[in-house]
C-alpha cells in the first residue's frame, strides 16, 4: 500500500503580514488627512463649497499612486527596508529587482503626478490649462517610459504576468466602460466625464494587475 505524502504549508509570516498592514494604514491615513486638510483650506478660501466628485475621486486616485510609488521605491532604495515592507522573500530578492522595482516606482510616480495634475487644474484647481497639459502629459509619456524599462528588465514570470494583465485590462475597460457609456447612450446614467474615463483607466489597470498577480498566488506574505 503506498502512502501519500503531503508537502507541509509553509507557515503564516504573521509579524510581517501585522507590519505591511500597519504601515500601510498608518501612512494612507497620515497622507491622506495631510492631503484632505490642504485640500480642504484651498477650496474654502476660494470659497468652493462643491467640488465635483470626478475631481475628488481622481485626487485620491492619484495619491494612491503617489503612495504605492513611495513605498516601492523606499523598499527598493534600502533592501533591508525593502525585506520588511514589501512582498519578497529577503534582502538579496531586493537587490536582485532592485532595477525592476525603481523603474516601476518612477513610473507610478510620474503617472500619480499626471493625474493629479489634471484634477487641480482651473477652474477648480490653481493650474492653468497650459500648466497642467504640461504635467499629465509629461507624466503620462515619461511614465510609460520607465513603464517600458521595467518591462524589458522583467523576468519570464514578470513578462508573463504583464502580458496577462494587460488582456484582462483590456476586458475590464470593455466592460465597465464600454456599460457605461452603453447606458449613457440609453439615457439610463450620465455620461463619463473626459477626467472620470481616465481615472478609471488608472483604477482598472491596478485592479487587474492585482488579478494577474493574486491568479499565481503571488498576494501571500512571503
Amino acid at each position: 500500500m503506498m502512502s501519500e505524502i503531503e508537502t507541509p504549508r509553509p507557515p503564516v509570516k504573521w509579524r510581517k503580514l501585522a507590519l505591511q498592514l500597519t504601515s500601510g494604514l498608518i501612512v494612507g491615513g497620515l497622507v491622506g488627512y495631510g492631503v484632505g486638510y490642504l485640500a480642504g483650506g484651498y477650496f474654502e478660501a476660494r470659497g468652493l463649497e462643491d467640488v465635483p466628485l470626478s475631481v475628488e475621486i481622481a485626487g485620491l486616485v492619484a495619491v494612491v499612486y503617489l503612495l504605492m510609488a513611495g513605498v516601492v521605491l523606499a523598499g527598493s532604495l534600502s533592501p533591508s527596508f525593502g525585506a520588511r515592507i514589501l512582498n519578497v522573500e529577503d534582502a538579496d530578492e531586493v537587490r536582485e529587482l532592485q532595477a525592476q522595482f525603481v523603474n516601476s516606482g518612477i513610473a507610478m510616480l510620474l503617472w500619480g503626478f499626471a493625474l493629479l495634475g489634471l484634477a487641480l487644474a482651473a477652474p477648480i484647481g490653481p493650474l492653468t490649462a497650459p500648466l497642467a497639459l504640461t504635467i499629465c502629459a509629461g507624466g503620462l509619456l515619461g511614465g510609460v517610459w520607465f513603464a517600458w524599462k521595467a518591462y524589458r528588465a522583467a523576468d519570464e514570470l514578470m513578462l508573463a504576468m504583464n502580458l496577462e494583465a494587460g488582456a484582462i485590462t483590456y476586458g475590464l475597460v470593455l466592460l465597465v466602460l464600454g456599460g457605461w457609456g452603453m447606458l449613457a447612450h440609453l439615457g439610463y446614467v450620465s455620461a463619463p466625464l473626459p477626467i472620470d474615463i481616465l481615472t478609471a483607466c488608472y483604477v482598472l489597470v491596478i485592479v487587474a494587475a492585482y488579478i494577474a498577480i493574486g491568479r499565481r498566488g503571488l498576494l501571500k506574505v512571503r
